[in-house]
């Protein structure tokens, strides 16, 4: 499946008039079986299928380990994802039928509340991040996203480690972009304690779930958090910064980790 659309159209500039292709982001629904048992419909860009779905269920808290997963397939044609679990986590038809509608693109869904996350640890993890450091994650950040380029449409997230951007992933969905992040490096068996997510969307509480059940002590944004992600951070030992553009940066919890 393609990630990019032709869309015929007209354009104004000004008092002129001109008719041109243009280029618009892909925007599918793929339908996520668990065990054969339809757990929930993503819209997503249609690529990573894979890694996406093995991310939304290691952050919904579905999936625990790799000797859990015995396989994904993707059917293009029928748009669906079917995972096969060796064991179901107790609780999986209360957990099915718990669906909260999030304030993500599209409607996002979770499955998870703040009383789900109360049992997870708070991150001890003593990693160290330089402003300027961050700086120039950003900047590279900014400028990997072909899809972006072409459609102006996309979402965007990289895994970094204290050198580089080791992942980069991109959806329709920030939600979906940070979920392709998270199942790429658990399939590629890439450890997220000690790393730092970045994202171009808004850090609302559904992507702070993420980040909390797959245990990334740094969060860094080029929008805002809302109320609840900053609740969540402040209680799970995340470092969140939002705004980060050029040379400002809004660190809202834990700055213990950042060279200042």
């Amino acid at each position: 499946m393609k990630a990019v659309h032709d869309a015929l159209i007209m354009r104004l500039n000004g008092n002129d008039l001109e008719e041109l292709i243009d280029q618009v982001a892909a925007e599918i629904p793929f339908a996520l079986l668990v065990n054969s048992q339809r757990l929930v419909t993503l819209v997503c860009s249609p690529t990573e299928l894979e890694a996406m779905a093995v991310g939304f269920l290691l952050s919904e808290g579905i999936l625990s380990d790799r000797q859990s997963l015995l396989g994904v397939v993707v059917d293009e044609k029928e748009t669906t994802i079917s995972v096969t679990l060796k064991k179901l986590p107790h609780g999986f038809d209360r957990i099915a039928q718990r669906k909260t509608i999030t304030s993500g693109c599209g409607q996002g869904v979770t499955f998870s509340d703040g009383a789900s996350l109360e049992s997870l640890p708070v991150s001890q993890v003593s990693i160290k991040a330089a402003p300027d450091y961050i700086r120039d994650l950003l900047k590279e950040f900014r400028s990997i996203s072909s899809l972006f380029q072409k459609t102006g449409g996309i979402h965007s997230a990289a895994l970094a480690d204290d050198k580089n951007i080791i992942l980069f992933a991109e959806d329709i969905g920030r939600h979906n972009a940070v979920d392709k992040l998270i199942g790429r490096a658990f399939l590629d068996n890439i450890p997220l304690e000690d790393k730092i997510l970045l994202s171009s969307g808004r850090i609302s509480g559904e992507i702070m779930t993420k980040v909390i059940r797959n245990r990334i002590p740094i969060l860094i944004s080029r929008t805002a958090p809302t109320c609840m992600s900053l609740t969540y951070a402040e209680d799970h030992g995340i470092t969140l910064i939002g705004f980060a553009r050029g040379n400002r940066m809004n660190i809202y919890t834990h700055p213990q980790r950042l060279l200042l």
